[in-house]
């Protein structure tokens, strides 16, 4: 197993998406697959869903497992190596199921990896030309995890 130093926040910038269609997309990219380890989906899993406004409810914060976490990312340019990534499906907006989901995956992932929320980084923070996750991370680690 790799040695895991962080873990990396990212939001698709998409209103839609599951892991089948987040793998397709990175595919497109010449990746070999979805590139983060861990998606939460919102209630919109595929396109129909969002275009149609159908939503899926009971997979509103679902967490989903991308690649293993055994294996490097493809989420964060010099970063892989020894993070974990993990995205949220949405764009600006997240939903409190998400949210909940993701304070209950990074919890579980600090004590599987003996690691500290000051190990837990937005993507905007290793690239300034980048929002994502359009959260507050520091009101995300003060708020949640002190």
């Amino acid at each position: 197993m790799r040695k895991i130093n962080k873990i990396i926040i990212h939001c698709t910038d998409s209103e839609f998406g599951d892991v089948e269609t987040i793998d397709a997309w990175h595919r497109q990219r010449g990746w070999k697959g979805i590139g983060y380890h861990f998606l939460i989906g919102n209630a919109y899993p595929k396109y129909e869903n969002y275009k149609e406004r159908l939503p899926v409810v009971e997979h509103d914060g679902v967490i989903l497992e991308g690649r293993p976490v055994a294996e490097i990312g493809a989420h964060t340019l010099h970063h892989n190596l020894d993070s974990i990534g993990i995205a949220l499906v949405g764009s600006n907006v997240f939903s409190r199921a998400q949210l909940n989901s993701l304070v209950k995956l990074l919890k579980m992932l600090i004590k599987q990896f003996n690691l500290s929320i000051a190990d837990v980084y937005g993507h905007y923070e290793f690239n300034q030309w980048k929002s994502c996750p359009n959260i507050n991370m520091n009101f995300l680690r003060e708020e949640f995890f002190q």
